[in-house]
């Protein structure tokens, strides 16, 4: 096991839902309309779908790993790209959650699995961010695919819940933009580094 890869790949994955987005503002809205349990279905609404997303990248994935571990590669350094341009997006953004929220009130009904699942499955750009993100990490366990794909969504499944639980706890407490706006500064910071990390790594393999 590479834990140093698998460790970059938790923080990665910690900073990318940790940072406010569509998934969480609608995990916060409904912990505050309906309480914290509402905020809980709504993740494990949203995290079925991001299990199918997974899984349909995964299948994009092991069918360009066959052609060529070249191909891979260059996917990988699409995907440290795709990374850099999305930490780029956070860093430049700032956070209205209060606004965010009650543009997205009307989204939350008292059925959330399906709220969350809906929001989850509906996000053409999450497909895009699975199978640019996840390659960077397949050599979490070092010439076995299968077993760091396993290993990848085991952890990506234990933080989604777990993460996205306590942002629903903690934004229906606290709801203030400053603090939103710090978080998401801070985890736009440390993804561009990993994604200029990942840039770098990538491009003297393909070039070696």
């Amino acid at each position: 096991m590479n834990y140093s890869l698998l460790a970059t790949y938790v923080l990665s994955i910690v900073l990318f839902l940790g940072t406010p987005g569509p998934v969480t503002v609608l995990v916060v809205s409904a912990s505050i309309k309906d309480g914290f349990w509402a905020g809980v279905k709504t993740v494990m609404g949203t995290s079925t779908a991001s299990l199918i997303l997974i899984a349909v990248s995964f299948a994009i994935i092991q069918g360009v790993f066959s052609v060529s571990e070249v191909a891979l590669s260059w996917l990988t350094l699409v995907g440290s790209l795709y990374l850099l341009y999305f930490a780029i997006g956070i860093l430049r953004d700032k956070a209205n959650i209060q606004q965010t929220i009650s543009e997205n009130a009307g989204k939350v009904t008292r059925r959330h699995f399906r709220d969350g699942f809906l929001i989850g499955i509906s996000n053409p750009k999450d497909i895009l961010f699975f199978i640019a993100f996840f390659p960077m990490f397949l050599g979490v366990y070092p010439n076995n695919v299968g077993v760091s794909m396993l290993v990848l969504v085991m952890v990506w499944v234990a933080l989604d819940y777990s993460i996205l639980s306590c942002y629903s706890f903690i934004f229906s407490k606290i709801n203030n933009n400053r603090t939103v706006n710090v978080i998401s500064k801070a985890s736009g910071s440390i993804l561009l580094l990993v994604a200029l990390y990942a840039i770098y790594t990538m491009g003297r393999a393909i070039l070696a």
